[in-house]
Formats: structure tokens, sequence, C-alpha cells
């Protein structure tokens, strides 16, 4: 290791400042960006182990509806009911806000809905009529 016997970081600092006497404006900024980046890195790393250490969220609990099993078909069939109709409730409530979306956009959203009318029933989709007695 004789390269290494010659090397001392006194001597490098003094060969430092002698160089920034020499020219120091021409250094001056290159060596400020150059600190700059480096303190900004290593301010990153300090700063890294801080961020997004916050505790997991606890679990949700989510609780299923059990039911007897005796239950009669009528039952079942009305609890899918009220069920669909909540589902419908929200479907129409959609099908409106959109309707009035397209309509401040300037769209003609009875053609549109013709449309879509008669390509359901091209397709064969028809709804099912429900039972006597249910209503949404």
């Amino acid at each position: 290791m004789k390269m290494l016997k010659d090397v001392s970081v006194g001597g490098g600092l003094k060969d430092l400042v002698t160089l920034l006497r020499r020219h120091p404006r021409e250094q001056a900024m290159p060596a400020l960006l150059a600190f700059a980046c480096s303190g900004f890195i290593f301010f990153l790393f300090i700063i890294d182990p801080k961020i997004n250490t916050d505790m997991p969220k606890t679990q949700e609990i989510i609780y299923v509806e059990n039911w007897s099993l005796d239950r009669t078909d009528e039952e079942i069939l009305k609890d899918r009911w009220a069920v669909q109709c909540l589902k419908d409730k929200r479907d129409a409530k959609r099908r409106e806000a959109m309707k009035t979306l397209g309509r401040m956009s300037g769209m003609d959203v009875e053609a549109i809905e013709r449309e879509a009318e008669a390509e359901r029933l091209a397709r064969g989709d028809v709804e099912v009529e429900r039972p006597a007695g249910m209503t949404c």
C-alpha cells in the first residue's frame, strides 16, 4: 500500500482551500450544488424510516345474516325480492343521475334510452314480473 502512505486529510483540505482561492467564482456554484444534492440525499435517508410507519388498520368485521333451515319457499322468495327492490332503487337513482349528466352535456337522453331499450329487447332480455303483493 505504498500509494496510501502519501494520503492525508489535512493535505486534502489544504488543496481544496488553495483551489477555491484561485478561482472562487467559477467553482463556488458547482460546490454549493454538490453539497446541496448530497445534503438532500442524506436528509432523505434520515427521514425515510419515519415515513409510513403507521399502525395497520384494524380489520373490518362483516356480519353475515343467518337464516333458519326451516324457512318456506315463500319466505325465501320474499327475502330475495326485498334485496332486488333495494338493488332496483339503487340502479334507478344512478340512472337518473346519469340522465341528468347527459342532459347537462347536451345529449339526447331519451333517444339513447330508446336505443338501449331496443337493444335489450333484441337480445331477448325480459324483466321478470314480481309476485303478487310484492312492491318496492
